[in-house]
């Protein structure tokens, strides 16, 4: 469906992109502790983990023996052989780490709901933050971690965020998430409550993808190869070296930019002249761009920015381009 004539929804949008608004919205959060925690989390993921020091995350796919990625995550080093996992699929990263956790001295824990979250976002997000928090942030790096203090409460804050706008997240005890809830509200910005807004609609402008998209592909078809540091071993890495990239994920509008998707469903087949090329992942209205837009995996030939095909029952005719619509 069509999110274009929702007030509420483009409100939201447009205080992330051009001031700031919150939302609460954990993820599954997996504490790996040990004196192996590291060297396992190496092992999984194609990003350099050992290599994070305190404090210090990265984003990083797993892949499996075949060398297609799994899952996608956020690994936080906290210090002392601990470190924390982001991950929507908690579940399936738990039966990941059994899988090949028994040679490691390390263990694991879902603190899913035991850490609440709220994430701060937008060019003001720091002016925000720096209102509610006992230490200013100004100095925090992107991608870094640190303790800080909020009306009493202990936080963690991590600079970081899914609308590809500067943003912060405030990691709290699930006792004190009233605390926090209360002085954000406080501060008079925007509480964002569409869903789709702040996971799908704002990321996807800036061409952040979701597991989901990214399922069964290889970071290089999903243009992640800056993540994967080849001179380490892990889960796939022989098995990736010998793929030939067949697919790449692209991002798509539709022509003319107003025409609906509400009769395209996830997964529907794209084609070239009558002959399938790849198939839709995801398909939303974005407010700072004022068009519909999506994702597809394509064949690599046709996965060139300008080539138009097809997509649905009625055929509805879209233009393969960047990821990110908005730069």
């Amino acid at each position: 469906m069509l999110f274009r004539e929702d007030k509420t929804a483009r409100e939201e949008a447009m205080a992330v992109r051009t001031s700031a608004g919150w939302y609460r919205w954990q993820h599954d959060l997996i504490e790996v502790s040990g004196p192996d925690a590291g060297k396992l989390l190496d092992h999984l993921c194609v990003n350099d983990i050992l290599g994070a020091g305190c404090g210090v995350s990265k984003y990083t796919t797993l892949l499996n023996e075949n060398g297609t990625i799994v899952d996608d995550t956020i690994v936080t080093n906290l210090g002392n052989d601990v470190y924390w996992v982001s991950t929507l699929y908690g579940p399936r990263f738990a039966k990941w780490f059994e899988k090949w956790a028994s040679e490691y001295d390390c263990t694991l824990k879902d603190r899913t709901y035991e850490v609440d979250m709220y994430a701060v976002q937008g060019p003001e997000s720091a002016v925000v933050m720096n209102s509610i928090l006992v230490k200013p942030v100004d100095e925090l790096k992107r991608f870094r971690m640190e303790d800080n203090r909020l009306d009493g409460v202990d936080v963690r804050i991590h600079r970081s965020g899914f609308t590809g706008e500067n943003g912060y997240e405030i990691y709290c005890p699930i006792e004190a998430t009233e605390t926090v809830r209360a002085a954000l509200q406080k501060t008079g910005v925007k509480e964002l409550r569409t869903l789709e807004v702040y996971v799908r609609s704002l990321p996807m402008e800036k061409g952040f993808a979701l597991r989901q998209d990214m399922y069964g592909l290889t970071p290089y078809e999903c243009g992640l190869g800056w993540s994967v540091k080849k001179d380490r071993d892990f889960i796939g890495k022989e098995a990736l070296s010998a793929r030939k990239t067949q697919h790449k994920l692209v991002g798509f509008t539709f022509t003319p930019e107003r025409d609906g998707y509400e009769d395209i469903a996830q997964n529907e087949v794209i084609y070239h002249r009558g002959v399938p090329c790849g198939i839709a992942r995801q398909m939303i209205y974005g407010y700072t761009v004022d068009k519909n837009i999506g994702f597809a995996i394509i064949e690599t030939r046709f996965a060139e920015n300008g080539t138009v095909l097809t997509v649905g029952p009625n055929r509805a005719v879209i233009t393969v381009c960047d990821k990110a619509f908005l730069k």
